[in-house]
């Protein structure tokens, strides 16, 4: 029988925290999210684009995801967020 280390989403789970942060911020400072800020919460934002971002179906290119990848160090890639989000 293997051993195997069991999944977590310590790292998901972080970046979604950043990223709900940072959507928060940017409803109130910047223009072009004045849309998005009338039609949902930072929290839906955020946790629809993480999943989305695990599942390779969304936009990675808002200044939101950027920032959020460039705090984690990680590259602005699909594979590299998805990386990211399973490591262990």
């Amino acid at each position: 029988m293997t051993t195997t280390t069991p999944h977590t989403q310590i790292n998901l789970d972080d970046f979604y925290a950043h990223l709900r942060d940072t959507y928060a911020e940017l409803f109130v400072t910047d223009p072009d999210y004045a849309f998005s800020a009338s039609k949902i919460t930072p929290d839906a934002l955020a946790r629809k684009m993480t999943l989305g971002l695990a599942a390779g179906t969304a936009n990675k290119d808002g200044k939101a995801i950027r920032s959020t990848c460039s705090h984690f160090s990680i590259p602005h890639t699909y594979k590299a967020i998805r990386a990211f989000f399973d490591q262990r």
